[in-house]
């Protein structure tokens, strides 16, 4: 077995050591190697910025262990956690925003009664280097609805965590669409687990990285019960030095007869010196339900840009189109408002990359 490496000054300062290239889940995000001793927020508590509809309120918890690393660091450094109590049945038009999240560490849990439906925007940005360690928890009861709208843009320097656990009871439904910029290092881990049968899940996402930012959108759905739904869609697109990673995995449990699953990622390099780094999986007990899962990278169709340039679209204006068409796909089932901030978002920049 390899040896546990020295610690770095930034763990030292933590009292424990972060993720690394030697974790097999973390080998194509080394948060150790990104984390410098003075990076603000290190042992910091976040003050997250909550925007609620009139009838909610956030209240102060106490915080119990998690038994993972960057679980266990947001216990020990962001105080109490924030807890946002939604009751049965509750409908609003109103969204909650959930902003604030620069630097430090904070936990954040999120709870649907029964047929309760919440809508929740969070926006994950920071304008100077630091570092950031967000665990998100929502908990769906029996039939609850969650849509969850994510935005991710860090400096260049700076290193974001962003670890997401959505337990999913009887017939909840659960529509997550997140679009990223990158980083420094960023990882945006989402973890489903459905409790109870009927689960309804749409996981979807994009990165579009330039310079030499990295994102990793991981996400691990565990099926324990039967007939759900799951559809996933990843989309990537990378140029100059930049790094993306996508680990994706299906684990049907012997009780989860019925599940219908499909699993997507494809990713665009647009340049030589890029990376892209998949991995989907299918971890299968029952025998009665129907799976699939599908990567591809590639480059920018020749025959589309010679086409569209025969026709007088200027070569930059022809490549920004065809990887707008490529992209906006993911976000076709998105709200119509989010979905136009999405789409502006990704056009400009588009024409700073292009």
């Amino acid at each position: 077995m390899p040896t546990q490496p020295n610690l770095t000054e930034a763990e030292t300062r933590l009292g424990g050591a972060l993720p690394h290239r030697r974790v097999e889940a973390w080998k194509w995000t080394d948060v150790r190697n990104s984390v410098k001793e003075t990076a603000s927020g290190l042992v910091s508590a976040c003050e997250p910025v909550f925007e609620l509809p009139s009838d909610l309120s956030v209240n102060r918890a106490v915080n119990t262990a998690k038994d993972h690393a960057m679980g266990t660091l947001a216990h020990n450094f962001s105080g109490e956690s924030y807890l946002i109590d939604v009751p049965a049945g509750y409908q609003s038009i109103d969204v909650v925003r959930l902003s604030g999240l620069s630097a430090g560490h904070a936990r954040i849990f999120i709870k649907l009664g029964k047929s309760a439906e919440l809508t929740v925007i969070e926006d994950h940005r920071s304008d100077e280097a630091g570092f950031v360690n967000i665990e998100v928890n929502y908990d769906l009861g029996e039939g609850a609805s969650l849509t969850r709208t994510m935005t991710h843009r860090d400096h260049a320097q700076s290193t974001r965590i962003v670890t997401s656990q959505i337990n999913a009871w009887a017939s909840a439904k659960v529509i997550q669409h997140a679009l990223s910029f990158g980083g420094g290092l960023s990882r945006l881990e989402t973890n489903v687990a459905a409790l109870g049968e009927g689960l309804n899940a749409q996981i979807h996402g994009a990165y579009l990285l330039n310079d030499q930012r990295h994102t990793d959108m991981t996400s691990y759905i565990d099926l324990g019960a039967p007939d759900g739904v799951i559809r996933q869609t990843v989309k990537g697109v990378v140029t100059d030095k930049a790094r993306g990673v996508f680990q994706g995995k299906f684990h049907v449990r012997r009780p989860a007869q019925h599940t219908d699953a499909e699993m997507r990622h494809d990713a665009l390099m647009l340049s030589d010196t890029s990376e892209i780094r998949a991995k989907p999986e299918l971890e299968i007990y029952a025998d009665d339900v129907e799976c699939a899962h599908g990567n591809t990278l590639g480059a920018l169709d020749e025959s589309a840009l010679f086409y569209m340039r025969q026709r007088g679209i200027p070569l930059k204006e022809a490549r920004a189109l065809l990887t707008e068409a490529f992209v906006a796909e993911v976000f076709d089932d998105l709200a119509e408002d989010r979905r136009d901030d999405f789409m502006t978002d990704i056009r400009t920049w588009l024409e700073a990359n292009s």
